[in-house]
């Protein structure tokens, strides 16, 4: 498998590719899941928020844009149909948004994600099998060929 992510400033795009094993000739689907920065643990409903709510929020730097591309409403997964090998599947990322109850906003949610990396979990199925590759890009990094964008190759 390759993956190759390119980013601007606020959105990006996942191009995931499977290269084989050659006995192979399409893959019947893709799921992928953006990550968590790190394990959390519901603190509670005391705090004005539900352990849905909780749940749902993508705690990362990025999501991938919910209705596009296969992914749900609250940009944490995309599904999509079987591809040939060595046909790519494409998702839009782009960033995360601060929960409401999140202090200090948008403003603090960026800060506090500017350098986190994007951490990914990508399933391909086939048959009864699937398997499963986690992925962890480090945050986008300016790139003086792309006219100020960002790029993570």
């Amino acid at each position: 498998m390759t993956s190759d992510l390119r980013f601007s400033p606020d959105t990006g795009l996942l191009s995931v590719k499977l290269l084989g094993p050659r006995e192979v000739e399409r893959y019947e689907w893709i799921r992928v899941e953006v990550r968590n920065d790190k394990d959390r643990v519901f603190p509670g409903t005391h705090r004005g928020y539900s352990e849905e709510e909780w749940q749902r929020q993508v705690w990362g730097p990025f999501r991938l844009r919910p209705g596009t591309d296969g992914a749900d409403r609250g940009g944490r997964t995309a599904s999509q149909e079987g591809r040939a090998v060595t046909d790519s599947w494409l998702f839009t990322l782009e960033r995360s948004t601060a929960p409401s109850w999140y202090s200090g906003g948008e403003t603090a949610w960026r800060k506090d994600y500017h350098d986190a990396p994007i951490r990914l979990r990508i399933e391909i199925g086939l048959g009864e099998q699937s398997w499963v590759e986690l992925l962890e890009a480090p945050p986008p990094a300016r790139s003086a060929y792309e006219d100020g964008g960002l790029t993570v190759v």
